[in-house]
């Protein structure tokens, strides 16, 4: 597939491990002028106290985010930095034995707008048995997400970027350019375990 581009935005990935396995989240964030290397290196610096200290408390202690990627969708081979030093690699707080990889919560990102151009979605993984019974989570665990994300995209958010939903198609069709539109809610789609089985080991 060609190479769409996405003017002054950021792709910031969280890199986790768990059971052996790699679990992304990722962000995107639009910034109201062209990106410059100090842009990502900042970005990269803000995420990880928040992430550490709003998602991972409500992730499984066998779980770790070990490495932070930014990369600059301006153009193909635009800037990019990652990041795995300290005070990486940071691992979860719940305790107990580590559920299957592809066991997940599911959060959608809101725009203000309908359609699937204007809605994004992340699949959280990497949790413990002590968290769940059966099909449904303790503790209101999605809405706990939810919130630990809405915290996040609010201690990214600032005068010069915005987390935003990204968009490369309109119906079925490849744009030119990417689309990109603030986010203003998340919302926990489910408060039962929903599965990824891409995220399953193959052996």
């Amino acid at each position: 597939m060609a190479f769409i581009p996405v003017p002054n935005t950021v792709a910031l990935t969280m890199v986790h491990e768990f059971l052996a396995q790699r679990l992304t989240n990722t962000l995107y964030l639009a910034y109201d002028r062209p990106i410059t290397p100090f842009d990502l290196g900042d970005l990269v610096n803000d995420v990880i106290p928040l992430w550490s200290q709003q998602i991972m408390p409500r992730l499984s202690n066998q779980t770790r985010l070990v490495t932070i990627s930014a990369k600059d969708l301006t153009a193909q081979n635009g800037l990019s930095f990652e990041y795995s030093g300290a005070p990486l690699p940071v691992a979860g707080g719940a305790a107990g034995p580590p559920l299957p990889s592809s066991v997940s919560i599911v959060l959608s990102l809101r725009t203000g707008r309908a359609g699937r151009s204007y809605r994004g979605r992340l699949y959280f993984g990497g949790f413990s048995e002590a968290q769940s019974d059966g099909n449904f989570f303790f503790n209101d665990l999605p809405t706990q997400l939810q919130n630990a994300l809405s915290n996040v995209i609010a201690g990214l958010n600032n005068s010069t970027r915005t987390v935003v939903v990204v968009s490369r198609f309109f119906q079925n069709a490849a744009r030119t350019v990417g689309l990109t539109t603030p986010v203003t809610a998340v919302v926990a789609r489910t408060k039962r375990a929903a599965t990824q089985r891409r995220r399953l080991p193959e052996n």
